[in-house]
């Protein structure tokens, strides 16, 4: 039997690992079939797929898009569609440069309030990957503004806080019917993470979503078999994994979450 982490990101979106890092890490856990799912972008699946292969690692093409339903912000998980697809790099690469604006127009609101945070420092941390508040909130740290990333968040860089920006996101469907049309299948991320998630979670899988990531470190057990019956009443697909982003989070994630390979077959067969 091998296991799975549908769900880890490098430092080509919001992460501190280096994709190599990422696999080195999964295979020491034990782990022999990964995704990378960066979101809104696919570097480090070209990056690392040869490493990965020479790791004797199966490597899922992956993202974590961000969508919107009913003004609530969902993150929806793709795997296993034709990486080359243009229209996915297409829509992928326009997100990419709306969040490298947004990334910008941060700092600049930051440094009309007194923060003197560098724009330089913010790609550098980025990492030439999709640039956001992360970057921006592990910057602010450097500099002393603040303690923590959460921190950062909490007191500047949140929702309604004095240097939000919004930010563009998916509609679900639009979501739904660009992966689909490149071969692959969809999962609702952190399901428990979302206001009102009871109402919200059906009502994205009515949408067209594939599956529900039901194994996740912020999935409480009672809520994991909530999702897990309403994900076999439905006849939809289970997915799971830890979330990682490296240092960024306060506890080490990678290798808590370990998906058993017969509850993913709609994304093995597409392989």
């Amino acid at each position: 039997m091998r296991y799975a982490d549908l769900h880890l990101h490098t430092y080509h979106s919001d992460g501190t690992r280096s994709p190599r890092e990422v696999v080195d890490v999964a295979k020491a856990h034990g782990l022999e079939i990964i995704a990378i799912s960066d979101h809104d972008n696919l570097a480090a699946f070209y990056e690392i797929k040869q490493y990965a292969q020479e790791q004797s690692l199966t490597l899922i093409p992956a993202i974590e898009l961000s969508c919107a339903y009913q003004g609530v912000d969902v993150h929806i998980l793709a795997y296993a569609f034709d990486a080359l697809d243009e229209r996915i790099d297409a829509r992928l690469r326009g997100f990419r440069m709306t969040r490298q604006k947004r990334g910008h127009a941060m700092v600049d609101r930051l440094r009309s309030l007194g923060y003197n945070v560098s724009q330089a420092r913010v790609e550098q941390l980025a990492a030439g990957g999709a640039m956001g508040r992360p970057h921006v909130a592990r910057a602010l740290v450097e500099a002393g503004y603040v303690g923590s990333v959460a921190e950062a968040f909490d007191t500047l860089i949140g929702a309604g806080k004095p240097a939000y920006i919004e930010k563009e996101r998916f509609r679900i469907e639009e979501a739904v019917a660009l992966i689909r049309s490149a071969g692959g299948v969809t999962s609702v991320a952190h399901p428990s993470l979302y206001p009102d998630h009871q109402k919200i979670v059906p009502a994205v899988l009515d949408a067209g979503v594939d599956g529900v990531e039901v194994f996740h470190p912020d999935v409480p057990e009672s809520d994991r078999e909530t999702y897990m019956n309403l994900a076999r009443f439905r006849g939809k697909m289970i997915t799971g994994g830890s979330d990682d982003h490296g240092s960024v989070k306060t506890s080490e994630t990678l290798g808590t979450i370990k998906v058993p390979e017969t509850l993913i077959g709609p994304i093995l067969q597409r392989l």
